[in-house]
């Protein structure tokens, strides 16, 4: 019974072949997934170096299709288990480094995707990223806590942040990025980005005024995100997630808050439809292009979120938040309720994301009438290992289920989860 839901609900393994004299792990994805729902499915998209390691491995071009019924190498590396320890078995001394790998197999276990513990079949998972063999495109160095002794417990993410080069920051200093508002009044504000149709923002309270939020939209430019085709429509996460994030920037201003959005879209402003057309001529804050290279496009985001935290830091503004909104690319079959992920080595990052469970888990019952299956967990995604700024990451929905698209199809519902966002950031 438990093989047959497996089967069911989780991209099926195959088997294990040589590439070169790498063992990569070799996937069958399901039908109608790409490459990034197949690697978000194996919690590899969001740390930079696996997409293109990907199509290297696979020797596809950059953003082809996957064929139906054909399998492909993932970038995790299948170590034969020597019986003794992770680190023995992939001659590392690193402990750090070999903890995380043992938490990623365990994580796949837990989610089905691997049968069995690597102590039981004596297969370790390796992803690409814990091999050293990255492409050297990053300067970002890795700062670990040094009060870490062997034995000590760890959540999926990483015990460590990854800092930004500090002479990357540099180069961004002199163009300080401005929030993405004109202010007219002390009551009202003027926000092109918005549309004309909702540029104009009240201000209604100053219960964060001390407080400065970097919405980052998932994806964007060249990257469409997820994508589901619905009759003649395709849906772009990227689109739905920039409208949910616009509102809630615009929501978080009419608290007094300082707001910048990483990704822009000066065609867009929000747009109150159900079908929102996919375009490629988002920029990152300042009207900079958005790479093609997934490495480059998120350090592109992050050293300008990070730049601009340092920047408000030193004004005195402590109280920083970077909110990170996708959607997420799950079998048809799979209803999703939103849920969280965070920093674990922030105790905001955490506590926020807690608190934002309960009240979804309060909303869904006073509106929906039924219990609420989101959840909160820590995941090693880049935005999230790299962002100074307190942390949380929000996946809305499944995009190819069909109650869950009707989330964010509808202008109503984006409003709604862009409110419950907000009032997830005003003190009860």
């Amino acid at each position: 019974m438990l093989k047959s839901l497996l089967i069911g609900f989780f991209t099926i393994i195959l088997f294990i072949k040589g590439f070169g004299q790498t063992n990569w792990l070799l996937v069958k994805p399901e039908k109608g997934m790409g490459a990034y729902g197949l690697l978000r499915k194996y919690q590899l998209l969001d740390q930079a170096g696996h997409l293109d390691a990907f199509y290297r491995i696979n020797k596809l071009n950059k953003g082809a299709s996957l064929e139906k019924d054909k399998s492909y190498y993932l970038p995790v590396e299948v170590y034969n288990f020597d019986g003794r320890s992770i680190r023995t078995t992939m001659k590392i001394e690193d402990y750090s480094k070999a903890k995380d790998i043992q938490i990623y197999n365990e994580a796949m276990v837990s989610a089905g995707l691997k049968q069995k513990n690597y102590q039981s079949d004596r297969k370790l998972w390796v992803p690409y990223v814990y091999q050293d063999i990255l492409p050297s495109e990053s300067n970002a160095r890795i700062s670990r806590k040094e009060n870490i002794a062997p034995g000590s417990s760890r959540e999926l993410v990483a015990d460590h942040r990854i800092e930004t080069d500090d002479q990357e920051l540099e180069t961004l200093k002199p163009d300080k990025e401005k929030p993405v508002l004109r202010r007219v009044s002390n009551k009202t504000l003027t926000v092109g980005l918005f549309g004309e149709a909702h540029s104009s923002v009240p201000v209604e309270s100053d219960e964060l005024a001390n407080q400065v939020f970097y919405i980052v939209p998932g994806h964007g430019g060249p990257d469409p995100g997820t994508v589901f085709k619905e009759n003649d429509f395709t849906f772009c996460e990227d689109e739905y997630a920039y409208d949910v994030s616009l509102r809630l920037a615009r929501n978080l201003l009419t608290k007094g808050a300082t707001v910048y959005l990483i990704v822009q879209d000066k065609n867009d402003g929000i747009r109150d439809e159900r079908y929102l057309s996919c375009d490629e001529d988002e920029v990152c804050i300042g009207d900079h292009e958005i790479p093609v290279s997934q490495i480059k496009r998120l350090r592109q985001g992050m050293i300008k979120t990070n730049t601009l935290y340092f920047q408000n830091q030193m004004e005195g503004i402590q109280k920083q938040w970077m909110i990170s909104i996708h959607i997420d690319s799950q079998p048809e079959e799979n209803r999703q309720d939103v849920f969280f992920y965070y920093q674990s080595e922030s105790k905001a990052s955490k506590k926020k994301a807690k608190e934002l469970r309960n009240l979804f888990a309060l909303k869904y019952k006073k509106f929906q009438g039924r219990d609420y299956s989101g959840s909160i967990s820590a995941r090693p995604l880049y935005v999230m290992r790299t962002s100074q700024a307190d942390p949380i990451f929000i996946e809305l929905a499944n995009i190819r289920n069909a109650h869950d698209r009707e989330r964010i199809a509808s202008p109503r519902n984006r409003q709604l989860l862009a409110d419950w966002i907000l009032e997830g950031f005003i003190d009860q």
